[in-house]
């Protein structure tokens, strides 16, 4: 078994050396004004730890439940005076605290890859948002029957299917295009720094100048191809072929492309720039499948950390949410992991019908409240302490791996999952 050599503790640490940093609240308030006064009912400090702890019930009593924990019970908030404060804060504050931990977490060549490569898949989905006038018009919307018109956002994401990561995330127009989106966040990767990077990407990406901007890009890619969709690529009639490609007027590229049945008896067509890499028809099978790894990630996000169910109505609520929870998908990716590798080695031996790993579910639930007890505590060893009382009750519930499952995602539009005006109060 390998031991995970970064750790939560460590990641832990390193937000809360941000989150207190006067100039990281410099840098992402709106105003130079802003978070000065001593009487604020809600500090800097305050509004980061109150947006990153999952808040899905009624925002006032979540906020009371924060006052208990975090002020003995002895200041209350309103509503309304958060809702005003949390205006203060940029969505970019989210962001880079998610950059911090991915920095810190790729700073050495630790980190683990298929043959070398930084193996990552990049999918957009839509999420659905509180249907306002307001949001509809910033974001975009969908349309029903009848003319409804229902608010949305498309997102897009650039997931380490390795390391259960997510290196870069956008939430944007839903009229915007895939490959526009995985521009932004392939250039966003190139500027924190690449490490031998190999993307995987769905038969939706598929284009003649998206495949000639891949081609100057320094990373490598796999695409799947839609049947019958491009000439160039369907004339290359061998199960292995090196072809050269006109992307565009000004762009030819050389890719690979490879061909092999399915178990259904289609054929599967991939295109890649892996020129000299020594793979077989099974290996990219088996490497374009691992691509499932990204619906994965956004049936966790959309339905265990509840992305979806936004906190407030503001566009600024929207983008603050949504990039706080990327930044808790990739903490409960860490905690995971460990209380994974607890799990494989309590089991050591065993003779067991199915491997087992812990229960999302049950570790996104026990990091309520407990992440901003860990970050508010001063002590190492207090903090260390809770930290291991939190990961023996996670590895304690486990479910079964098992193979070759999969949960489609349901498509059609429909009313909004989350409405604001039904939260839960338990």
């Amino acid at each position: 078994m390998t031991t995970a050599k970064k750790t939560f503790l460590e990641a832990l640490a390193i937000t809360e050396g941000l989150v207190r940093d006067i100039m990281f609240m410099c840098r992402t308030r709106k105003k130079q004004t802003y978070f000065t006064r001593k009487d604020c009912k809600m500090s800097f400090l305050d509004l980061i730890l109150f947006l990153i702890n999952l808040n899905k019930r009624t925002i006032q009593l979540e906020l009371d439940d924060f006052c208990e924990i975090t002020k003995g019970g002895e200041e209350f908030i309103t509503k309304q005076a958060y809702s005003e404060a949390r205006q203060k804060i940029s969505p970019v504050a989210f962001i880079e605290m998610t950059d911090v931990i991915t920095d810190w977490y790729y700073n050495d060549d630790e980190f683990r890859k298929f043959r070398g490569y930084r193996l990552s898949a990049i999918d957009a989905s839509i999420i659905e948002l509180p249907n306002t006038e307001r949001l509809r018009d910033t974001f975009g919307y969908a349309e029903g029957g009848t003319n409804v018109k229902l608010a949305r956002a498309k997102v897009s994401g650039l997931y380490d299917l390795e390391n259960d990561l997510m290196l870069s995330s956008i939430i944007a127009h839903y009229r915007l295009g895939e490959r526009d989106l995985a521009k932004v966040l392939i250039e966003d990767l190139e500027q924190k720094g690449l490490k031998k990077d190999l993307i995987l990407f769905d038969r939706g990406y598929l284009g003649g100048p998206f495949l000639g901007y891949l081609g100057t890009s320094n990373i490598h890619f796999l695409m799947r191809v839609k049947s019958n969709e491009d000439k160039q690529i369907l004339a290359a009639q061998e199960p292995d072929q090196i072809i050269t490609y006109i992307a565009t007027k000004e762009a030819t590229i050389t890719i690979r492309v490879v061909r092999f049945p399915l178990d259904s008896g289609e054929e599967e067509v991939l295109v890649t720039n892996l020129l000299d890499e020594d793979l077989s028809l099974d290996d990219f099978k088996k490497l374009y499948f691992r691509r499932w790894g990204i619906e994965t990630k956004f049936d966790e996000l959309k339905n265990r950390i509840e992305v979806q169910n936004f906190s407030g109505e503001t566009p600024i609520a929207i983008e603050q949410d949504f990039y706080a929870s990327i930044y808790l998908s990739n903490m409960a990716a860490l905690a995971k992991r460990e209380a994974n590798e607890a799990i494989e080695e309590r089991n050591n031996g065993k003779e067991l019908k199915y491997d087992y790993q812990t229960n999302t579910n049950i570790l996104i639930g026990k990091l309520k409240d407990k992440l901003i007890l860990m970050l508010l505590e001063p002590d190492p060893d207090k903090r260390a302490a809770e930290y291991h009382r939190i990961m023996e009750r996670i590895s304690a519930n486990v479910v079964p791996i098992r193979p070759d499952r999969k949960n489609p995602r349901k498509k059609g539009l429909r009313a909004i999952k989350h409405p604001r005006n039904r939260k839960r109060s338990l």
